[in-house]
């Protein structure tokens, strides 16, 4: 059994740790790190995306992501159990000066009606909805995997309402199939 709860339960087997061991290494920020890069050239080959960021943390990716795709006094709408609410030191309020609406679900999972009837417009009585963001799998959901067809529909309602979309992948690649690419 894959247990998908959270990054942090998994062991490195030996394989991985003598790749770590092994790796050639360089400076990252002048672009010098060979493992890094390749590194970044394959998640974002994997994902589809003209290019990825390493960065060592979940919540620093997370707090990126938000800081990226929404702008000061916004919304962003998750489950009411998401890490980027309840596990990564307030960052969204704190860095990128936004609220959260927690939505509470069943198993983490949020659906598009319940992300329509969330999505708020600016208003002289409350703060634009700037991101609906989704865990990949979700963490206190128990490792539940949201279906491609959700996240579509999700995503679809989202963008039809001028809003972004942000995915916390820190658990992506165990139920994706790409864990051993």
């Amino acid at each position: 059994m894959i247990d998908l709860r959270s990054d942090t339960v998994t062991k490195p087997t030996p394989a991985m740790r003598r790749a770590m061991f092994e790796a050639e290494v360089g400076d990252d920020v002048y672009r010098e790190d060979p493992t890094v890069n390749r590194l970044e050239e394959r998640a974002a080959e994997i994902a589809g995306k003209a290019a990825a960021l390493f960065v060592p943390t979940g919540t620093m990716g997370n707090t990126i992501g938000i800081k990226l795709l929404t702008e000061h006094g916004q919304e962003v709408v998750c489950d009411s159990r998401a890490h980027i609410l309840d596990y990564e030191l307030s960052m969204v309020a704190w860095f990128s000066g936004c609220v959260v609406r927690a939505i509470p679900t069943v198993r983490g999972l949020l659906s598009a009606d319940e992300v329509i009837r969330n999505i708020r417009p600016l208003s002289p009585n409350s703060a634009a909805t700037g991101a609906v963001a989704v865990e990949q799998t979700h963490n206190m959901g128990g490792g539940t995997v949201y279906p491609v067809r959700t996240l579509c529909e999700i995503y679809d309602a989202a963008h039809q309402r001028g809003v972004r979309d942000h995915m916390d992948g820190a658990r992506i690649f165990g139920c994706s199939g790409h864990s051993r690419a």
